[in-house]
């Protein structure tokens, strides 16, 4: 299948409209690989610092404690999968597309608001943080 071409629709339980949320297989994955990162490098840090994060600001400077030399090299191969998103713009409208999604499709939940997202269990592709780790190691 090819990642550019999938894609995933659906629409939000009682109160879906007639447009249907969908991602491409290659935006999912993005988003949960940015999702991961923070996770992993700022985890109080709202799904909306992505591009703080991968542009090295200040914004996240004052909470971040001192990374180790795995975590350095997860936000220097973040930096280089991830550098679309490093215009907040981008990543905004995915995160927000993101978010709608429901089922088990998703790996992370995201509050409504998008202060804060949580890792959850899901039905499809179990082992995706995992394959995250690997690809950042």
């Amino acid at each position: 299948m090819n990642a550019h071409i999938a894609s995933v629709s659906f629409t939000r339980g009682a109160h879906a409209t007639a447009r249907a949320v969908s991602l491409t297989a290659r935006q999912l994955s993005e988003v949960e690989l940015g999702l991961f990162l923070l996770s992993q490098l700022s985890p109080s840090a709202p799904p909306t610092a992505l591009p703080a994060l991968l542009n090295g600001s200040d914004l996240l400077g004052a909470e971040r404690p001192v990374w180790t030399a795995k975590q350095h090299k997860y936000w220097q191969r973040g930096q280089l999968l991830l550098a679309r998103f490093r215009e907040p713009s981008v990543w905004n409208r995915l995160i927000e597309r993101y978010a709608l999604l429901t089922g088990t499709l998703a790996a992370y939940d995201v509050s409504g608001d998008r202060s804060c997202f949580r890792e959850k269990s899901v039905g499809f592709f179990r082992n995706r943080t995992a394959t995250f780790r690997q690809m950042l190691a």
